[in-house]
């Protein structure tokens, strides 16, 4: 795949996504299924997915350009300019660029990207400010969230091998070492908060909780599973954290360091039929808040099985379903809490989700993507015949169970 450049190969590309799904499939059945005593198997299997990343690592990002985003706005920073204030295209800022972030798209418009991710754009950016060093940093995040959920899965008892539903699920590959998405950054923190708050350590879970929204905004819908499970105190200085990290930024912004976040939620359409339906029912400017607020209302919900991934994956899955611009990439937020059965219909999302590259199929670039009917049938309809799969099963199983007699023991 990392030989296959999707904007001029689309179909080779899907055949070749298929191709590793399909496997992909196979080996997460056999981990659910059975579980290896031998460690050394493991080994063997976690070391192939490390060298799996390698060629998608040294490949050209093609499926999607906001690695050179990245790269600006870690860039302009090291010039003394603030991101949410300074666009590519700003005349007064050709001095800064270089031949790579003369790639970035959308120019008039500054950076959406929230301040922690700034902070890691300028620390890779003032190392190496190439696309091969920023990927680099971004697996580095990849295999240690590999080692945390490791960590979680000898935790809880559960078969070490779950830990290949992650590692070797191809959307995390062809994104991270592939693209180089942010959004692994932002898991990572997760996952960490996550795994800290079972194990009772709240101010390690109070502060990657608050770094990750700050990477990207999307889990602050999971704040219920955290509410009355930390301290006050380390809320307090969580929340203190968070202002330090955007404070910085507040200089030349009127309001809040948001950039131009506001306008990708209002013109930003791609992927979303559920949201496209809702938008036709509810006009109006605050229609764009309905992920947030389902995704909050799923995970006070499930707020008693804060423990479980399950109930973070599917608070995070609702909101991601009704989000109005759905990127395969946003689907690495829920890759690590997916290795329960609870939560296989959101496993066949990551890979139905590659559909949405046939977009490049005959693109010319004079007009915005859009998916075929076809291609979000066939990626939505797959999710939901596994739904059906988890209810039946869990029905099935509980009519199976024996029953107890009166007065027996």
């Amino acid at each position: 795949m990392s030989r296959v450049d999707v904007r001029t190969d689309t179909v080779r590309f899907l055949i070749a996504a298929a191709v590793a799904s399909a496997i992909y499939a196979g080996a997460v059945v056999l981990v659910f299924r059975a579980s290896p005593s031998t460690r050394k198997g493991l080994w063997l299997c976690l070391a192939a997915a490390v060298l799996c990343r390698v060629p998608l690592l040294l490949a050209e990002p093609t499926l999607s350009d906001d690695i050179y985003r990245y790269i600006w706005d870690g860039r302009v920073q090291s010039f003394g300019f603030n991101p949410y204030v300074s666009a590519p295209g700003d005349p007064a800022l050709q001095h800064v660029h270089t031949p790579v972030t003369l790639q970035t798209s959308y120019p008039a418009l500054p950076t959406i990207y929230p301040p922690a991710a700034q902070w890691f754009f300028r620390a890779v950016g003032s190392v190496d400010g190439s696309v091969g060093a920023l990927k680099l940093a971004f697996v580095l995040c990849d295999l240690l969230l590999i080692l945390l959920l490791l960590r979680w899965l000898a935790l809880t008892g559960h078969s070490a091998w779950r830990v290949l539903v992650y590692a070797w699920n191809p959307l995390v590959l062809l994104e991270v070492a592939g693209s180089g998405h942010l959004d692994v950054l932002g898991a990572m923190l997760l996952f960490l908060s996550f795994l800290a708050l079972s194990q009772r350590i709240t101010w390690l879970a109070a502060l990657s909780f608050v770094l990750a929204v700050e990477v990207k905004f999307l889990p602050v819908v999971l704040a219920p599973l955290l509410w009355r499970r930390i301290r006050a105190r380390d809320a307090v200085v969580a929340a203190g954290v968070a202002l330090a990290v955007g404070a910085p930024f507040l200089i030349g912004v009127t309001g809040a360091p948001v950039g131009s976040l506001p306008v990708y939620l209002q013109k930003w359409r791609f992927n979303g039929p559920a949201f496209a339906a809702i938008e036709y029912v509810v006009a109006g400017r605050w229609v764009t808040l309905v992920p947030a607020i389902v995704g909050v209302t799923v995970a006070m919900c499930v707020r008693t099985h804060a423990s479980s991934p399950w109930a973070w994956a599917w608070a995070m899955g609702a909101a991601l379903l009704l989000m109005p611009a759905l990127y395969p990439w946003y689907l690495l937020w829920l890759v690590p809490f997916l290795c329960v059965v609870e939560t296989a219909p959101l496993l066949v999302w990551t890979q139905s989700v590659l559909l949405t590259y046939v977009v490049w199929h005959g693109f010319t670039g004079a007009a915005e993507w859009q998916v075929p009917w076809w291609a979000q049938v066939a990626e939505f309809g797959s999710v939901g015949a596994a739904a059906a799969w988890v209810v039946v099963r869990a029905l099935t199983r509980r009519g199976a169970r024996p029953a107890t007699a009166l007065g027996g023991s």
